[in-house]
């Protein structure tokens, strides 16, 4: 793991790292050392599934104790982190939870599983975000929440065969089983990619749901922060874009957007960006949010 929270960042979330640059200075460092305890999460997670897990259950438990005394240095620096900005440590406790039980092979069966798997690895960061950004009002929460899941339901789509290369299938089995997806990886067989391109089409239906959701809730955040996040959530949607444009069988390969791409996505974006400043982000009432979103959040939830 990096010495540098910040050049690590950069390295390995781009296109939020490019967004970030309308953060302040401040809340540009807070962000990269968030994004640094997260990604250490999901690399003991990686870890865990090569027979380490050991590991990830001792920050486990000192997450749960809040050990700021823990030998764990990327602990303690996300510790005083979430004292400073009175960080939710549920919210950091249920992502290494979902990490843990995302360890090894992994098969979603339907799109309400999918739905909490994606909440557990990103929708938990969305709330850990949201005092970073000053968005502290309680009811900005779900809409924090649901732009987490659509962010890690297009990380579903981009990565169909990677995940596949480590057994883990995300795309919802009722849909597209793991074996229509290894068949079509490996054979293209065209009655598989279709059952696959069928799947990936469904997730993306579901992940542009969230995406507006999110969008509704940036009215909540304050303008400097609200563009770096709009422009880091329109680099992510387009990256579905670019999958449905590639047509049948994109998901072959991970999508990814180049530096023009963005620069391209964030100026077609822009004037969205200033219809709905005026239109939706600067009246009064705040947006009421979409409650069907969280049914499958429900089950199992106090």
């Amino acid at each position: 793991m990096s010495d540098d929270p910040q050049a690590l960042f950069k390295q390995k979330s781009r296109s939020f790292a490019l967004a970030a640059r309308f953060f302040s200075p401040k809340t540009q460092e807070a962000t990269a050392r968030l994004y640094q305890f997260c990604r250490y999460i999901d690399d003991l997670a990686d870890a865990s599934a090569q027979g380490e897990p050991e590991r990830l259950s001792r920050l486990r438990a000192d997450l749960g104790a809040a050990a700021e005394q823990s030998d764990d240095p990327i602990l303690r620096d996300f510790l005083e982190l979430a004292q400073t900005h009175r960080l939710p440590l549920h919210a950091a406790a249920e992502l290494v939870d979902a990490s843990k039980d995302d360890c090894g092979a992994r098969s979603i069966q339907t799109e309400a599983e999918l739905i909490r798997f994606a909440y557990g690895v990103a929708g938990t960061v969305g709330l850990l975000m949201q005092e970073l950004l000053g968005a502290g009002d309680a009811k900005a929460a779900p809409f924090a929440i649901d732009l987490g899941i659509a962010l890690q339901l297009t990380n579903v789509v981009r990565d169909v065969a990677e995940d596949a290369a480590r057994d883990r299938y995300y795309l919802p089995a009722n849909l597209a089983t793991p074996e229509d997806i290894e068949h079509a990886l490996k054979t293209a067989d065209p009655i598989a990619s279709q059952k696959v391109d069928v799947a990936v089409e469904r997730v993306l239906q579901v992940a542009d749901r969230y995406y507006e959701s999110a969008l509704a809730g940036h009215w909540y955040i304050p303008p400097r922060n609200r563009r770096a996040i709009f422009f880091a959530l329109s680099f992510y949607r387009a990256i579905g874009t670019k999958l449905r444009q590639s047509g049948s069988g994109a998901w072959c390969r991970r999508t990814h957007l180049g530096l023009f791409s963005k620069i391209r996505v964030g100026l077609a974006a822009y004037p969205n960006y200033r219809t709905r400043t005026v239109q939706e982000w600067s009246t009064e009432v705040p947006p009421q949010h979409e409650r069907e979103l969280h049914i499958a959040l429900r089950k199992g939830k106090p």
